[in-house]
């Protein structure tokens, strides 16, 4: 759209980073900027206490803190390509989020591979991220897993047989031992390990228990009306059993049909799987399924295999058989289920907020009458300016566009540049509910760690 390229090109040419409003003009055409705070119609976020990730005492997942991480390059939107700056060998992606609706998916993108980390084709949670002053989780990191995914490398790498079975077993172990369906298998979410030669599932943002969403309750509500929603699913005794899966997903089975389009595509070079999804209400196409798993398949002229079509084909058709055969009530015996609770646990109050609130970026939303009670919010029910003038540390995401990034300079996960922070300094921070945390010193030593951490992981790109 006209509107959103205008102001994107105008970011990226230099937007003052003080900026809280733009005027635009229908074509796209940039009137006018002000820095005027009380135009700042900028959400606040709810960030999470570690403790209340409830990871499991087993869980190897460390914490590290943004500023000790190194931006090497922004692979998309709120992912990035970064090295710890006491490990500059070492290269992670880093998620993270400034959305408040993005918390159903942080937290099932963190708990699930923290508590599956020595599953060989489940990618393995690496670190919490704290914000350097507040200690709260504003992302965690993963391997990075260089090569590429089977979507990117689908003309150029060859699609074993062993790739297609590691997959359809990891889809089993999910559903049917751990009780998760993963809700996104797609090629660009499946890469190989090039340490091991296995495939790897990736991004668990979709993720959630059978018949469950993950939904974060709304914290804005006044209580009142907040009992009359609809309560969250009661927490299922996991693993269910496979009749009860299936009772849960309705007709449907969503990672085994996205394995079977996926395999069949790969194979075949069909199209997109777009195409196997109805118009009316997004559905699976079954009659299409059921094609695809009748048979035969014909190996496409360019595809790229190690074994002929038809094994490819009965690998499926003995995965379905036996998948089949565990709905019939013939359970394996398996390591203990997952047990967590569907969303995160009710944050603390950022703020206590009068009851009329409106939202600026949503003005057909709601007011609540001035005779309703004040309330406490969090997440994103509040305002950036709310937050200022109340006192309550915000956190920034502030940092060089990429046309304007100094190349010649460490850029920190913070947005700062690690020669900004040249100054010793020592701060323990303690923020209204959240626990006192020490930062280490910085000084003229971390720039010279992060550039030659840079240095380094630039060299292995």
């Amino acid at each position: 759209m006209p509107l959103y390229r205008a102001l994107a090109a105008r970011i990226d040419s230099g937007l003052a980073p003080d900026v809280t409003a733009v005027s635009m003009a229908a074509n796209g055409t940039i009137l006018s900027t002000s820095a005027d705070p009380s135009r700042d119609a900028t959400p606040g976020t709810q960030y999470a206490m570690v403790d209340d990730y409830q990871l499991p005492g087993s869980s190897c997942v460390e914490t590290i803190s943004r500023d000790d991480l190194i931006e090497i390059a922004r692979l998309a939107p709120f992912v990035d390509l970064v090295t710890p700056v006491s490990s500059p060998s070492r290269r992670l992606v880093f998620k993270y989020y400034e959305d408040g609706d993005a918390i159903p998916r942080i937290w099932h993108s963190i708990r699930i591979p923290a508590m599956l980390s020595a599953h060989p084709n489940i990618v393995s949670a690496q670190h919490l991220v704290v914000h350097e002053k507040r200690g709260t989780v504003v992302g965690f990191t993963v391997p990075f897993i260089p090569g590429g995914s089977l979507l990117a490398t689908r003309a150029s790498r060859t699609f074993k047989l062993k790739w297609a079975k590691q997959l359809f077993r990891t889809i089993d172990d999910l559903n049917l031992t751990y009780g998760i369906v993963h809700h996104d298998v797609r090629l660009h979410n499946l890469m190989v390990d090039p340490a091991t030669d296995d495939l790897v599932l990736i991004d668990f943002d979709r993720a959630a228990k059978p018949g469950g969403h993950g939904k974060v309750p709304d914290h804005y509500l006044p209580p009142a009306t907040e009992k009359q929603l609809p309560q969250q699913l009661p927490a299922l005794s996991l693993p269910p059993s496979p009749l009860e899966f299936r009772r849960l997903m309705g007709l449907e089975d969503p990672d085994a049909y996205a394995a079977i389009v996926e395999v069949y595509g790969l194979v075949t070079q069909s199209p997109t799987r777009d195409t196997w999804i109805k118009s009316d209400g997004g559905h699976w196409d079954q009659a299409a399924i059921n094609d695809a798993v009748e048979g035969p398949w014909i190996a496409h002229p360019d595809a790229r295999l190690d074994h002929p079509a038809q094994d490819y084909h009965a690998a499926l058709v003995d995965w379905l058989s036996r998948r089949r055969q565990l709905e019939g009530g013939h359970a394996r015996k398996e390591p203990p289920p997952l047990d967590f609770a569907d969303h995160m646990p009710v944050p603390p109050a950022d703020l206590v907020k009068v009851p009329n609130y409106q939202d600026p970026l949503d003005p057909y939303s709601d007011r609540q009458p001035p005779s309703a009670p004040v309330i406490p919010v969090s997440g994103y029910k509040y305002l950036r300016r709310d937050a200022v003038q109340h006192g309550r540390a915000v956190v920034e995401w502030a940092r060089p566009a990429s046309v304007a990034r100094d190349r010649t300079r460490t850029l920190l996960a913070t947005g700062q540049y690690a020669d900004e922070l040249s100054l010793p300094r020592h701060n323990k921070v303690a923020e209204p509910g959240s626990a006192v945390i020490s930062i280490p010193r910085r000084s003229k030593r971390l720039a010279a760690m992060a550039n030659a951490a840079v240095d380094e992981a630039e060299q292995g790109q």
